[in-house]
């Protein structure tokens, strides 16, 4: 019979869900990595985030064959599943459109209705009625076109928006109005009102938003991060804020997560700020249950091919 370890606060809702339709697969839950580690040994797939997954602990799994993560981002795994080419890896790709355009969305109307200063103006009962910007008519440029990319795409477009994508490949995207390459990127952002970072953390995107980045923008514009923080120089943003290189920033992540309280970030009016929840949602289980049904039917059945979200290694 399979071992299945499912290491989640909502379990609660993959039990519910899960065990009627496979009723001969083993399951155990747990809420966290401490729960789960002295299960892990004997476990032959995880579903979970796996922040709490060691090297250690997988080395030590040795019955271990697939891993499905909840998440897109996978590089949180990179250095614990570095040993173990064997396991199969999965992950949660085209289920966090909705609350990643939501959350862009948020940041996006935040700046451009100065929402710290309605909240301020409300806290000291300031009736101060101010002119505020519309996005109607302006520009953005997402860099990174993946399925979150394709969802944004379509939302921002119906709020009459112009699109950009800026990618690896020249693939056409529905909702997006023109295409530029990463080598063309200053060109794509020489003009428009938002830059949206999806792209995914990695050595080759380590970085990738800089100095010329913010030198390339015209100093109306504002930079949108959901993507990871490593992906922004976050110094070099600072520099730009306070020099009116960009007008504003609306952060969901950041270099060193919780932020530290001495970063100037947290005092600067321009920035709009939430504390890396982008990905969240109320419906998030219910979101990946929809990748974790097919691909654990596939594995169960033997059909590893038909399993989707495979992670490359």
């Amino acid at each position: 019979m399979t071992k299945v370890l499912i290491v989640d606060n909502e379990f609660e809702k993959y039990k519910n869900h899960l065990e009627p339709i496979f009723p001969n697969v083993d399951f155990s839950y747990v809420t966290d990595g401490d729960a789960a580690a002295p299960l892990v040994p004997e476990t032959e797939v995880i579903i979970s985030i796996g922040r709490w997954l060691t090297a250690d602990m997988a080395a030590g799994a040795k019955k271990l064959k697939w891993m499905q993560c909840n998440i897109t981002g996978t590089d949180h795994l990179d250095v614990s599943l570095a040993g173990r080419p064997d396991v199969l890896l999965t992950n949660g790709r085209g289920i966090h459109g909705p609350q990643m355009t939501e959350t862009t969305l948020l940041h996006m109307l935040a700046l451009y209705r100065q929402v710290r200063r309605l909240t301020k103006n409300q806290e000291t009962h300031n009736f101060d009625r101010f002119l505020p910007k519309v996005l109607d008519t302006r520009k953005i440029a997402i860099l990174g076109l993946g399925a979150i990319a394709e969802h944004m795409a379509r939302m921002f477009k119906a709020l009459g928006m112009t699109i950009y994508g800026i990618s690896r490949t020249d693939r056409p995207v529905e909702g997006i109005d023109k295409i530029f390459s990463r080598d063309n990127m200053a060109e794509a952002i020489a003009d428009v009102d938002f830059l949206v970072v999806l792209v995914p953390y990695g050595a080759d995107t380590d970085k990738i938003v800089n100095a010329a980045t913010f030198k390339a923008m015209k100093p109306s514009a504002c930079l949108i991060n959901v993507a990871r923080g490593g992906v922004v120089d976050e110094e070099a943003l600072i520099k730009a804020l306070n020099n009116g290189e960009i007008a504003a920033a609306g952060l969901d992540v950041f270099e060193v997560a919780p932020l530290p309280d001495e970063s100037p970030l947290w005092d600067m009016d321009n920035v709009f700020m939430t504390p890396f929840t982008g990905g969240r949602s109320d419906m998030y289980a219910e979101r990946i249950l929809t990748v974790i049904e097919p691909n654990l039917r596939a594995y169960v059945d033997g059909k590893l091919d038909q399993m989707i979200n495979v992670v490359e290694k």
